[in-house]
Parts: structure tokens; sequence; C-alpha cells
């Protein structure tokens, strides 16, 4: 019974190795030191594979390099005759009889990195996305010291603004990424209640795109290289107005009274949702421009709210918590 248990392990393990094969990279790191001297880290595979033997290629060169293929340690090689610059090139590692590895950078997307900056490293880091595929993809790290094979220290942030045809933000839309060469999607960040959505991520080619919550349709997408330390700041505007929910059903239903008041007066306004609300919410005014015009806390299920003196126009009241916004009502004053 043991010897089967074992044949059946033994036989899921291959079974997910053969299901999600995983192309060895040769290139851990490399990157420029002084007088443009071109260094680049082989990967441990080399040794495991006891490979002697490497072969450069770029531009201009072909170097056949002795390597140690007995060693599981990462191995250093320069190439001081190298026609790449920090600014943009590529080379090629080839192990003959097995596979060739090129890696490119410079301006445009159709390389693996953006220009190598001052002690900047490009390091190729291995990882899995949502459909399960794992691969490797070329990343930016602030010098060979801050990195490792296989380790990024460096992280950038995106933030996106989302907003409705009125301005006003949108609490509830998920914005998608993935990177370098990945299919599939990494878990989305969601947009609080300011509408803004927030991620950090590893500086390497990455795509970017929002779906309008009530058709799925992708409205706003972008692909872009990023920096490490950088901040990127995108504004989408979804063709949703504000009377349309984008929170789940199981949400509560805000209700105002009245919801047509006099501007000369101001007013007090009756508010209530139909949910209880766990910790502390707030409710907001906003106008038809989006701006915030006066907020109050809301820590009970019913409260009457003393309005300022209002301009003649459509507001916006909106009950959140936690970030989260939890319902929107139309209030109108007249004259």
């Amino acid at each position: 019974m043991k010897r089967l248990a074992l044949f059946f392990l033994i036989l899921c393990t291959f079974s997910v190795i053969w299901a999600n094969p995983i192309v060895e990279n040769l290139i851990s790191r490399f990157w420029f030191e002084e007088n443009n001297l071109l260094t680049i880290e082989l990967s441990a595979f080399i040794g495991l594979a006891q490979i002697e033997t490497v072969t450069y290629l770029d531009a201009e060169d072909s170097l056949t390099i002795t390597v140690n293929p007995n060693t599981t340690n990462v191995q250093v090689i320069y190439i001081p005759q190298s026609c790449n610059t920090p600014a943009q090139g590529y080379f090629t590692i080839r192990v003959f009889g097995m596979q060739d590895e090129i890696v490119r950078w410079g301006e445009g997307l159709e390389n693996d990195l953006s220009p190598l900056n001052g002690t900047q490293c490009g390091i190729q880091l291995l990882y899995s996305n949502l459909i399960g595929d794992s691969i490797y993809g070329w990343a930016k790290d602030t010098s060979p010291s801050a990195c490792g094979p296989n380790y990024c220290s460096a992280r950038f942030t995106y933030r996106v603004e989302c907003t409705n045809l009125s301005g006003l933000p949108v609490a509830g839309v998920s914005v998608y990424h993935s990177q370098c060469c990945g299919n599939g999607f990494d878990n989305p960040a969601i947009s609080d209640v300011a509408g803004i959505a927030t991620d950090e991520l590893w500086p390497m080619k990455t795509h970017l795109w929002v779906q309008n919550p009530l058709t799925s349709e992708t409205v706003f997408s972008t692909h872009f290289f990023a920096e490490p330390s950088e901040l990127k700041v995108f504004s989408v505007q979804l063709p949703i107005s504000v009377e349309d929910s984008v929170l789940p059903e199981s949400e509560g239903r805000l209700s105002i009274h009245p919801s047509v008041i006099s501007y000369s007066t101001g007013g007090v306004l009756h508010i209530a949702y139909d949910e209880k609300i766990l910790g502390e919410a707030e409710l907001i005014l906003y106008d038809l421009k989006g701006q915030k015009i006066c907020k109050t806390k809301y820590d009970k299920k019913e409260v009457d709210w003393q309005l300022p003196k209002l301009a003649n126009g459509v507001y916006f009241v909106r009950l959140a918590s936690k970030g989260r916004a939890l319902g929107t009502a139309k209030l109108i004053v007249i004259k």
C-alpha cells in the first residue's frame, strides 16, 4: 500500500511538471560597470547542467567563454569588447545543442527592458500568474548590490483615479494588471471611496487595464515600462452615470428626504440606510463636478443632516465606510 501511494505521489508530481514546463534561464542578471564594461551573471542552471562553455553573441562579437561545470553557484563573465551601452543593446547567451537566450533593452516596448540608468541592473524573475504559468520576466533594480538571483528589491507604484460621467469618484472598480509576457492577470486592485485603485509592482514591462463594472467591457488599456520607485498616475472616466451602482447587490439602499430643497435656506436632510454598518462611516456631499462640499459622520441608522447654503444645481450624497462607497443619492437645489 505504501509503495502504491508513493507511486501515485511521484506520478502526480511529474504530471504537474509536464503540465507546466519551465525552461530554465541561462542569464540571471546583467549590468554595466565603469567604462561601459558589460557584466553578466549566469544562472545556477549552468553548473547544475554541467555546462563547460557558453557562447556570447552581440551585433559585433562572438566569444566562447569557459565556465565551471561543477558549481551550483552563479558565475560572472565580463565582456570588455561589447558594442552595447546602458542606453540600448542586446546580446545572446548560447549553450551549444541546448538553447539560446537573448535580452534586449532600449526605448520601445518591443524590448525586454527600458534603458539602464546609472547603476541599474536587469534581473530575471520567475513568477506565476493566475492561469498557472511559471514564467521568467525581466525587471530592473537600482544596482546589482541591491538585488540578487531571482530577487528584485525595487518596486514602483501605480495609481488609477476612476470617475463617472459626472466627474464623481467611482468605488468598487477593478483595475487589472499583467507583467512581462504573462497571458493571465494577477488579483486586481479595487478603487476606494475616493475612486483610487493603487498597488506596488516590480519595475518591468506592465499591462494595465480597467473594465466597465457594469458591462465588463475594457474602457482603458495601457502598456508601459516602469522605473524603480516611480509613481505612475492614470485618470479613467467610466461611461456610467452617478445613478449606476457598481456595488454588490447585497449593499443597502441610501435614501434622502427631501430630495429637492431651496438654495436660499439650505435645509435639513433626513438620511436613512437600510443595512447595518460595522465601524465608522461618513456622509459626503459632492457637486456635479465631483468637488467635495462638506461631510459629516454617520453613526446611526437614520440621521438628520443640516446642510450649508448651496447654489442652485445638482448634488450627490454618498455614504462611505472603510474606503468603500455604500450608496449614492441625488439632491437637487432650486430657487
